[in-house]
């Protein structure tokens, strides 16, 4: 009775949880609008993240998705922190992980990095993952760090196809070519790809498909986090805690 009861609390507490970062992500989208022109600079080997780090938002939302996350890291005194905004309506995959291409060569470009770390939440982590594993952008990623990512499809990809025409809805699918693609493709040496996911996450079902699987295995780590919603990762403090380890893992 008392294991249920305290079940019970959890759950009732994601769920606020989730509900309220809902609604400060509801306030918030407007100001990410528009395109910032973040001022880059040659990243220093002594700077506090060693790489330079690319936020990268999910379906139907823009930059203002990571506007806690960069504060705080912001507050940490890290540097070359920087957003994009891709559209996702009308699209598949690969034509995002070509905005994400562009985005990166000219971050690499700036700052004078071999290479970057990205966060990514949800279809971002997808569109990433394409572009760190297929094509140009191998090598280009050191570190990717996904939030609530079907890494292994989701059986509510259907709704995508509700937004407009496209094969968005296909390449989510569990079991898609593109999922099938990412996974059987090797990884470049030392590129990594963590996964913060949560079976409280109601647009990743099932709840286990958020985990990352891959080649080689030793370079996909996944961290499950417990009664934490899809939008109440990106302002979950053990799901920025898990980041940042991550990110200043050698």
């Amino acid at each position: 009775m008392i294991k249920r009861f305290k079940r019970s609390a959890k759950i009732l507490s994601g769920a606020v949880h989730e509900l309220s970062a809902n609604l400060v992500a509801a306030q918030l989208y407007p100001f990410g609008i528009l395109e910032r022109n973040e001022k880059p600079k040659v990243h220093s080997k002594l700077a506090h993240n060693p790489r330079p780090i690319l936020l990268v938002h999910g379906i139907l939302h823009n930059r203002s998705a990571f506007v806690s996350l960069k504060r705080k890291m912001t507050r940490m005194g890290w540097e070359n922190i920087y957003t994009i905004n891709y559209r996702t309506l009308g699209r598949n995959v690969l034509s995002m992980a070509d905005d994400l291409a562009e985005k990166v060569e000219a971050i690499l470009k700036h700052t004078g990095a071999p290479q970057i770390d990205i966060v990514a939440h949800s279809l971002g982590g997808i569109v990433s993952r394409t572009y760190m594993s297929l094509g140009k952008g191998r090598g280009n990623v050191r570190r990717l760090v996904t939030l609530g990512t079907p890494h292994q499809g989701t059986q509510l990809s259907f709704i995508a196809k509700g937004f407009k025409r496209a094969a968005l809805d296909y390449d989510l699918k569990i079991n898609s070519f593109l999922i099938r693609l990412l996974t059987e493709t090797r990884l470049p040496k030392e590129s990594e790809v963590v996964s913060i996911y949560s079976p409280f996450d109601w647009t990743v079902v099932p709840g286990e498909n958020g985990a990352a699987v891959g080649l080689p295995s030793n370079s996909f780590k996944n961290i499950r986090l417990e009664y934490t919603g899809h939008t109440g990762l990106l302002y979950s403090n053990d799901a920025f805690d898990a980041i940042v380890q991550n990110l200043l893992a050698k």
